[in-house]
């Protein structure tokens, strides 16, 4: 009988300490989620720093690139108010529709909301794009005219 007694003693020892267990486990478990939660937050923080310095750099150089076209836009119109009529039918429709263009891309730059790291890196490489051929029509049509 003594042996039964003991037996169950030592069983419900053992079960005992195994839900102790068991318990600090959980415990532990939510504490490194806790952390886990602490260290996410952390890092959106940082990733929404970075994009606001990244935005802001790239708005920065997109309107000094904007204003460049506008510049060379309003110098090539003061040519063509100058000059014959053969060489205003010739470039003002070209004028007139990079200017367009460069306004599409002023509105563009002014209207975009951040929609996810690859959507910003698609937007910036088609941007870039669009106010170089921008930048390149008008170059090439100083160009014609020299």
């Amino acid at each position: 009988m003594k042996n039964k007694y003991f037996i169950l003693t030592i069983i419900v020892l053992i079960g005992g300490l195994l839900f102790l267990g068991c318990d600090n486990n959980r415990e532990k478990k939510v504490e490194d989620a806790q952390e886990d939660v602490l260290e996410a937050k952390q890092d959106l923080k940082e990733a929404e720093m970075e994009y606001e310095k990244d935005w802001q750099q790239f708005k920065n150089e997109a309107e000094l690139k904007i204003i460049a076209n506008e510049k060379a836009i309003d110098e090539f119109k003061a040519e063509i108010r100058t000059a014959s009529k053969k060489f205003k039918l010739k470039y003002e429709k070209e004028v007139i529709a990079l200017e367009q263009k460069n306004y599409e891309l002023k509105k563009k730059i002014i209207e975009y909301k951040y929609e996810g790291k690859d959507k910003w890196e698609e937007f910036k490489q088609s941007f870039n794009q669009d106010v170089d051929i921008v930048g390149n029509a008008l170059k090439d049509i100083f160009s014609k005219n020299e």
